[in-house]
């Protein structure tokens, strides 16, 4: 029976360090992808290749969200509410970073105003989602400016 020497043992933990730092670089690497996949799909988002642009005309009098037959979204604390053809109809809250992909995946006939949204804060809320719905609507706009999709902020109800 041939046992290993100690010397023959230390000489393989080198190789061992190096490979378990490799696999962690590997694992850490492959986190910050998904992230970076996020941000990326508003850049390739298909919107402004199959909806035309905003014309004001079309939704200059709209006074009331339920008039409002684009998509909406009101700003919560806890993400985005998106509703997209008329105040009626909502779907779950998602993160402003899912919002560019949610709408991209809309048929062209929830465009009718062209490639514009309103975008509302959640009037009824507590004083301490104030700096979280502020964060949440910087982000939102800016998400969605990169993605060339127009802007109507509406007040707060």
């Amino acid at each position: 029976m041939n046992v290993p020497s100690n010397q023959a043992k230390m000489r393989s933990m080198p190789r061992l360090a190096a490979y378990l730092l490799g696999v962690a670089i590997a694992l850490v690497s492959c986190s910050q992808t998904a992230s970076l996949q996020t941000a990326a799909d508003t850049s390739t988002s298909t919107l402004k290749n199959r909806i035309p642009p905003a014309d004001p005309a079309k939704y200059r009098s709209v006074a009331d969200a339920r008039e409002w037959q684009n998509p909406y979204l009101i700003v919560q604390a806890k993400g985005i509410d998106a509703r997209p053809i008329s105040a009626a109809t909502e779907t779950p809250t998602m993160p402003p970073a899912d919002v560019v992909a949610y709408l991209d995946k809309l048929p062209s006939i929830a465009w009718p105003y062209g490639l514009v949204v309103a975008v509302q804060e959640n009037g009824l809320r507590a004083p301490v989602d104030d700096a979280r719905i502020k964060r949440n609507r910087e982000e939102l706009v800016r998400l969605l400016e990169k993605a060339g999709v127009k802007v109507e902020l509406w007040p707060s109800a």
